[in-house]
């Protein structure tokens, strides 16, 4: 390896003009994480299923002076995954960076829960990785390489009581971002799980028992993880992240 090549993978990855596409980008911690990209100096495109939410986050961060495109988009929906890739090339011209972020949480026992409500929490946390990873790696491929992240939560590791749903779709998050990385880390492409502990967020507007909020990781505490795995030098990568209050599990 030259001089030069050792140094490169030794330096911080510049994001300055890199394109990131993020999902769950309107609200929570997907804002704060495309807020940061942005101060970053990235392109980046803000994908979740409320139309008017998400263009008017995309709206706010061109305000500031950052290259910011808003495209609405279910990731459960093959159809509207395959447009958010496209769109997202069509501006830009590549993709650099996939941040997985989109997902819902219904909660309650085994016994008890819905299977519709199942299939939602499946699709929306799994499924919506899948696709969107299957659609963005030829892209990444085409550029040379590049980076994805999907936030996942502790829930992929941790039994959580009347969460079977959510449990069972963050662990299978995981475990393919496991299979991911194994596949496209001979092509120069990072595969990253964060699995962040409890976040205040409107995650948890329809749950009435929530651990205190004041305890909690704020959006940009998530945030900043994600920043900081973006902008690792590329002679690294970090395959798993967990990220916690300081008090643990609430």
């Amino acid at each position: 390896m030259s001089t030069q090549n050792s140094l490169n993978t030794l330096q911080p990855y510049n994001l300055e003009g890199k394109v990131a596409v993020v999902t769950g980008a309107s609200k929570g911690i997907g804002k704060a994480i495309v807020d940061s990209l942005a101060d970053a100096g990235a392109k980046v495109v803000l994908a979740a299923r409320t139309r008017d939410v998400v263009e008017q986050a995309a709206a706010d961060l061109r305000d500031t002076g950052a290259e910011a495109i808003a495209v609405p988009t279910d990731v459960t929906d093959v159809n509207a995954v395959q447009n958010l890739i496209q769109q997202t090339v069509d501006t830009y011209q590549n993709i650099d960076i996939l941040i997985n972020n989109a997902g819902n949480g219904i909660f309650g026992t085994v016994e008890d829960f819905d299977p519709v409500d199942w299939d939602s929490v499946i699709n929306s946390n799994l499924k919506g990785v899948f696709l969107c990873a299957k659609y963005a790696l030829p892209h990444l491929l085409a550029n040379g390489g590049g980076q994805i992240i999907n936030v996942l939560s502790v829930a992929a590791k941790v039994a959580f009581p009347a969460s079977s749903a959510y449990c069972a779709a963050k662990a299978g998050a995981l475990a393919l971002t496991k299979v991911l990385a194994a596949e496209v880390r001979h092509q120069n492409i990072r595969v990253t799980a964060v699995l962040p502990g409890s976040v205040e967020t409107p995650f948890w507007d329809d749950i009435s028992q929530h651990p205190d909020f004041e305890k909690m990781l704020k959006p940009e505490h998530v945030a900043n993880t994600v920043l900081s795995v973006c902008q690792q030098p590329l002679g690294m990568v970090t395959e798993e992240i967990v990220v916690m209050p300081p008090l643990g599990i609430l």
